[in-house]
């Protein structure tokens, strides 16, 4: 086997060092292009030796020397650091291509570019009317949602944004931060990132807009100040989400909405403030700036006061509650709830002012203040469907609210929705802090938002899981009862398997309903959401993809049977940065045209129906393209330009609709199959979330204590995100890359030859052929070999490790029931042999698999070796723990299960407990008159077992969760 043979140069006698102190044998005893080409050369030997792991082989070597004394752990995070660093790099280094910076002027000046064609595209002479209505509307959006992705902290992902921006290289002083997120991360700590984020969107948005009025003023003068036009809409639903947890209360929403209304409002007012004393000093000009600073100065009072009464109120404080609201409607006198005000001054400025620039920028500052409103931004609400559910059965306790998919459900809340449009119910602070019912309190906050804060700026409702078209009455009921569907967009979530399977369906059903008809109209829109994330978590990601357009495309049809051909349909897409979760390899255009296909927006325009595309960028990863100011203005214009781009060329994997339906059918199939490998499932609950650090306020869902290491890796209880995070830190992405080649099935040269004329088809093999050239099959089975008892039999039957023989034997002996190794290595096995058909397919088409790995691929293989290492060392160090009689429902046998699981803390906490370590003071000094020989000998037994074993496997942990981190960056985002 590869641990017997590769190793006999090791020294067979263990020495005994601190394993946090230097090693004591050279400067530097592990040196990553060493470890790499050693990693390369064991590659070259597996054609004679197929059962040979080189990841197993260089671990188990590193394995050897660090307990033998030989190298250190101190030794392994001087490695590990470097490799991080240089992971960080790159990764850096892919941010900065995907956003497509490439000079100074970058993207925007090609956004200038897009909008002097739009002139053109006017007519033979520029035409005033045809270029306004070319940007009356926004064709795209931003949606910063907090998913839990803040892998690393703050300070490395500025450290990385600063590369990406300036394209520097990492400076040596500063590549020494830990890979590893910031501490506690909160409700709070989101909001406050995603506000930062949305700072330099905004920055970014007034600096297009400036560029805009420039290029169009060359054409026609002032008569461009009279055009506002839409560049993009930016949200958020940091603060408002409530799918999947319950630590956000409608107050903690007012809050925010609030806090963000006063952090608007002072910002409008400094950016008018910079510009003020650059208009001159005409009567006029001075008397509608003294008119603009007070209304702002009075609407920012008003804001504060409000913010101030609701921070008084104490927890379960009803008096505190009512005084605070009472306080909100009172200053309600001089509050704005419409920048409608505020336009009409900047309105009168640019058109007594002189100077042109200034013209520009105030144009410029009202076309910031009508696309964000009275907020930093929009904002999304998000619920599920089953909340949903439950508010119609607290609302009408009647016997048909029990079942809604069957059709007179939908028919009865046809009914009801015709009688709540003409009495509508009004509600106050009180009524949301009685409301028990999720759904009916969302909808009435949104009642207060619109009275108090912003009667004008649209809010989405977003509906997670949505199935049936019943829900979605649900919720026109309540924004008709609430009298907010003037400004609510109702936008249901397809992403499950049934969601996406039933969603054509559902809106067909949906556009039947004049109701629902009626409030699409009053709307002018028609919003949907697409999921990625759990839709690649369930069926794959490709076949996901295909699923997402399929259903795009049939609303298309649905649209145009339902004859609505003067409203906006908006979908939004949400996906993510990885692979995992949707998001392309390429640059952001490749990704854009990856999630929204060129064929979807074809359709649409073929049929004269306007479309709107909004994707979001999720969590700390997401953050990233908009932490620097010129990032975000070159990913803002591309994103704006993007939304203009439709290629008129029919593709050809459109008209071969019985091979791209059967290609489709295929890879969902063995996709799904996969899911419920057993060996698929013991790979997710091998380690479960222990190998990564939290990354996010919402909590993952909890595992059963009870169930088995196979059943805790079922897709089902873990969210999209952790999943994901797993299968990189596994080293395969088999929700991505797996089952292509059993899809193609006999048609592959077929396949091959569509694929060479097909651009949709291509971008999609593009990410397929990303994503193996990160996975490694080998890595997979790797992370496996610690759970086989025959390597523990094996390492101790030798008799090279004599002093470790006993934490051998134990750890052979707790395996040899255990399933795991078997398991995943039947995984590998089965994935293999699709693999092989994949590079076959890859290699016709002239696209890199991986499957000759490159220096980058190698050290992303160390880092693995490394990190296997490492939990080697854990294994160890758990095995030779004390026994104890059993407490508290905790034996010997379940801490080394636990540990073996890679639940440190809680082994660490409880051992600490059992042998509690107390080192200070002595039994014999002045305190006691009365004199003693005898000193406990559990005082030294104590402190062994936390010096040797429980501080080490401490420290181990973390190092493992860290290098959990720099394997994430190879990926360029977590999970």
């Amino acid at each position: 086997m590869p641990w017997q043979i590769r190793d006999e140069q090791l020294s067979k006698e263990a020495k005994t060092v601190n394993p946090n102190e230097a090693s004591p044998t050279a400067d530097k005893p592990l040196d990553e292009i060493e470890l790499r080409d050693r990693l390369r050369q064991l590659r070259t030997g597996i054609p004679d030796e197929p059962w040979l792991n080189p990841i197993v082989s260089l671990a188990f070597q590193l394995s050897r020397r660090l307990e033998a004394g030989e190298i250190t752990l101190s030794d392994i995070r001087t490695l590990s650091a470097g490799l991080m660093d240089r992971a960080l790099l790159n990764r850096a280094r892919g941010l900065r291509d995907r956003v497509g910076y490439a000079s100074a002027g970058g993207n925007g000046d090609t956004f200038s570019a897009l909008v002097a064609k739009t002139i053109a595209d006017s007519g033979p002479a520029p035409d005033l009317e045809a270029f306004r209505k070319s940007w009356d509307r926004a064709r795209a959006g931003i949606v910063l949602t907090a998913h839990p992705t803040f892998g690393i902290s703050e300070s490395l992902a500025a450290q990385m944004v600063e590369i990406a921006a300036s394209g520097s290289e990492l400076a040596n002083e500063r590549a020494r931060l830990p890979h590893r997120p910031d501490s506690p991360i909160d409700l709070a700590y989101e909001h406050r990132r995603a506000q930062s984020a949305i700072v330099n969107l905004r920055n970014a948005l007034e600096s297009l807009l400036n560029r805009f009025y420039t290029v169009a003023q060359d054409s026609f003068g002032d008569e461009a100040f009279s055009i506002k036009p839409k560049l993009a809409t930016i949200a958020s639903w940091v603060g408002y989400d409530l799918d999947g947890r319950t630590d956000i209360t409608w107050l903690d929403s007012f809050r925010l909405r609030l806090r963000e209304k006063l952090t608007s409002l002072s910002d409008i007012r400094q950016r008018f403030l910079l510009t003020k004393h650059r208009l001159g000093d005409r009567p006029e000009v001075e008397r509608i700036g003294r008119q603009l600073t007070g209304k702002l100065d009075l609407a920012i009072a008003a804001a504060q006061e409000q913010v101030q009464a609701l921070e008084s109120i104490g927890k379960d404080d009803r008096a505190g509650m009512a005084k605070a609201a009472n306080i909100i409607a009172a200053s309600d006198s001089y509050n704005l709830t419409s920048v409608s005000p505020l336009i009409d001054l900047i309105d009168q400025l640019i058109a007594v002012v002189d100077a042109q620039q200034m013209k520009r920028s105030l144009a410029a500052l009202r076309g910031l203040l009508e696309a964000t409103g009275l907020g930093n931004s929009h904002i999304h609400v998000r619920i599920n469907a089953a909340q949903l559910d439950n508010a119609l059965r607290a609302l009408i306790r009647e016997p048909w609210t029990q079942n809604t998919s069957e059709r007179r459900a939908v028919q009865n809340l046809a009914e009801r929705i015709e009688q709540a449009k003409s009495k509508p119910e009004t509600v106050n602070f009180g009524t949301l802090e009685l409301e028990t019912a999720t759904a009916i309190r969302q909808f009435a906050l949104i009642a207060q938002i619109k009275k108090h804060v912003d009667r004008e700026t649209p809010i989405r409702f977003l509906i997670a899981e949505c199935e049936s078209p019943a829900t979605v009455m649900i919720a026109v009921l309540l924004a008709r009862l609430f009298d907010v569907a003037d400004i609510v967009d109702i936008s249901p979530l397809f992403e499950t398997p049934d969601g996406l399977e039933r969603g054509a369906r559902l809106m067909e059903d949906l556009l039947e309903e004049e109701t629902y008809r009626d409030y699409v109209r009053g709307r002018g829109r028609m919003s949907i959401q697409t999921g990625f994330s759990d839709a690649g978590r369930f069926i794959g990601q490709v076949a996901a993809t295909l699923e997402i357009e399929r259903l795009h495309l049939a609303v298309v049809e649905a649209l145009k049977k339902a004859g609505l051909h003067d409203i906006e349909t908006l979908i939004f897409s949400t996906h993510g940065e990885s692979m995992g979760r949707g998001a392309h390899p390429g640059n952001l255009r490749k990704r854009l045209s990856y999630v929204l296909p060129h064929e979807v927006r074809r359709r649409f325009k073929k049929h004269g129906q306007s479309l709107k595309h909004e994707t979001s960028f999720q969590g700390g990863d997401g953050f990233m393209f908009f932490s620097d100011t010129t990032l975000t203005t070159e990913t803002l214009a591309t994103i704006i330009r993007d939304a203009f781009e439709i290629n008129e060329s029919e593709d050809p994997f459109y008209a071969d609709d019985n091979l791209s339906l059967d290609f489709f059918l295929r890879l969902r199939t063995y996709q799904q199959n996969l899911f419920s490998h057993s060996g698929y499932r013991a790979m997710l609950g091998a380690f479960g979330p222990n190998l990564l650090f939290k990354t996010g306020s919402r909590a993952v869902k909890r595992q059963s204590d009870v169930v088995t290491a196979l059943d805790r890796g079922d897709p089902s209880r873990m969210r999209a995100i952790p999943n994901n995070a797993i299968l990189q830190q596994f080293g395969y992405v088999a929700n991505v890359v797996a089952g292509l080649g059993y899809a193609t099935g006999y048609d592959r040269e077929r396949f091959i030859a569509l694929a060479k004329k097909s651009p949709r088809l291509i971008d999609i093999l593009e990410m397929v052929a990303r994503g193996k050239q990160l996975s490694s099959l080998n890595a997979v089975g790797a992370n496996a070999y610690i759970f086989d008892a025959g390597f523990w039999a094996s390492r101790a039957s030798w008799g090279r490790e004599q002093t470790l023989e006993a934490a051998f034997r134990q750890l052979s002996r707790a395996l040899l029931t255990d399933k795991r190794a078997s398991e995943i290595n039947r995984l590998v096995h089965h994935m293999r042999i699709d693999a092989i058909d994949l590079h076959a397919i890859l290699e016709g088409l002239g696209l890199e698999g991986g499957k000759i790995p490159d220096d980058t691929r190698l050290e992303l293989d160390l880092l693995q070796a490394v990190r296997l290492a490492l939990i080697m060392r854990i294994f160890i160090l758990a095995a030779r723990l004390p026994r104890f009689a059993p407490r508290n429902d905790m034996s010997y046998e379940r801490v080394l299960d636990l540990a073996i699981g890679l639940d440190i803390p809680e082994v660490v906490e409880f051992m600490r407990q059992a042998f509690p370590y107390r080192s200070a003071g002595t039994i014999s000094g002045e305190d006691y008159d009365e004199k003693a020989t005898y000193r406990p000998h559990g005082i030294d037994e104590y402190g062994r077992l936390e010096r040797e074993l429980l501080a080490p496997m401490q420290d181990t942990y973390e190092l493992v969760r860290e290098i959990g981190t720099g394997i994430s960056h190879h990926f360029g985002a977590f999970g």
